[in-house]
């Protein structure tokens, strides 16, 4: 069930300014605890941070944009979120409370996000979920800490965003930090030992993408031998140096790490040049939108590390059953695909946030958070929630591979192996 406070549809475009931390990939949020017949309708029952039943419902807040910049990205995060509320609603919901969500725009201004918020928590929201990136996302998610509710970012990959809010805070994307690593340790399995990487600078996104790939891939006997710098947020279009550049380097691997649709239109040229060189990267490049730029008969050997594999949902059998029910619901909901990866990350992260709200000693903010914490290992249709650490989710990372134009699931690494490999 869900209340809307009003907000545009978004459409899919390319983000109009430099994030310092990009979204990646998808988290969530959940409703909590024990249902309790005598609470009042108005205001938050039990007190600050309470997750007690009101009405045989627990409130859901969402502030994210459903205009603006960051749009396509929240807007397929909070759609996420509501298969997921449907499904835990349908099973019971929460200790036998129904979820309900409110939602207002928050138009990818942080001003307004923090607006929004006020508003929902004074319309009774119990829980907060903000926008799926730090920049639009922290004002809010500040004042849901600072009102004692359990908060959360649907898909933020951000490490620093839970030290910047607070010990009721929790980002779900997967990190940028777990996305290096993968494409490090896929390269280095492959015996990819020369890498000449595309990079856009000006998100630390990839920046910090590149700092942890080098970590791993340099100190396993790899070299980054050519970097061309980038500007895929400004909307570069003609990649005919940086291919040249490539020709001349003859690498194992190349990196591309550039948002979409600009890095789509970069694997088209490559692959139009003649060269067929592997390409590696990470969530810009889970859209099934890819072959159909590059071309079914040249989108080959491109390979990226994700937080869940559901590309190949209704055409790859490897596809986890779960998802493929999920992304089913998806599109009888919302009339399409899921649009990006956001969708399914939300998805993926409520269910684990929902597993620790189920606990018994769970009655408000703080025992919530102190549950979500001890989650260790946590299994989830399509992944694996490794741990938690300083309020962000650590996902033992997938690799998807687009092989002869089709979507399949490659292999998957467990992200504390690869964090201690390397240290």
């Amino acid at each position: 069930m869900s209340i809307d406070l009003g907000g545009a549809m978004p459409h899919p475009h390319i983000m109009k300014r430099r994030w310092p931390v990009l979204v990646a990939a998808g988290a969530t949020l959940a409703g909590a605890v024990a249902c309790s017949s005598g609470a009042a309708s108005g205001g938050r029952s039990g007190g600050s941070g309470s997750l007690a039943c009101r009405d045989g419902r627990i409130l859901v807040g969402i502030a994210k944009a459903d205009s603006g910049f960051a749009s396509f990205f929240d807007v397929a995060g909070k759609r996420g979120l509501e298969v997921a509320v449907q499904e835990i609603n349908a099973r019971g919901g929460v200790k036998g409370c129904k979820i309900q969500t409110i939602a207002g725009d928050t138009k990818s201004d942080p001003a307004i996000a923090a607006q929004v918020a006020r508003s929902l928590i004074t319309k009774g929201a119990q829980i907060l979920v903000v926008a799926d990136d730090f920049d639009t996302g922290v004002a809010a998610a500040r004042i849901g800490q600072r009102e004692g509710l359990l908060t959360l970012s649907l898909a933020a990959s951000s490490t620093v965003f839970g030290k910047a809010v607070g010990d009721r805070f929790f980002s779900g994307g997967i990190t940028t930090t777990e996305l290096g690593l993968g494409q490090a340790r896929y390269a280095l399995d492959r015996k990819w030992t020369s890498t000449f990487q595309v990079l856009d600078p000006g998100l630390a996104y990839f920046t910090e993408q590149d700092a942890a790939y080098r970590r791993l891939y340099e100190g396993g006997g790899g070299k980054v031998g050519g970097v061309d710098r980038v500007d895929s947020l400004g909307g570069q279009s003609d990649f005919s140096s940086t291919i040249s550049k490539i020709k001349a380097a003859r690498p194992d691997v190349v990196q591309a790490l550039a948002v979409f649709p600009a890095v789509g239109t970069f694997v088209k040229q490559l692959r139009a040049a003649g060269v067929d060189t592997p390409v590696l990267g990470n969530i810009t490049l889970q859209t099934r939108e890819l072959p159909k730029l590059v071309g079914a008969g040249r989108a080959d050997d491109i390979y990226y590390a994700a937080q869940v594999y559901f590309d190949g949902a209704g055409t790859d059998p490897k596809t986890d059953p779960a998802i493929a029910t999920f992304a089913k619901t998806y599109e009888k909901m919302f009339g399409h695909f899921p649009e990006q990866a956001n969708a399914p990350g939300a998805y993926q992260t409520f269910l684990a946030i929902d597993t620790a709200l189920q606990r018994k000693d769970v009655t408000d903010a703080a025992s919530a958070a102190k549950a979500i914490r001890e989650q260790r290992g946590l299994k989830v249709p399509g992944g694996t929630l490794d741990q938690w650490k300083d309020g962000y989710a650590v996902w033992s990372p997938t690799i998807v591979g687009l092989e002869g134009g089709r979507f399949t699931s490659v292999t998957a690494y467990n992200a504390t192996s690869l964090r201690s490999g390397a240290a």
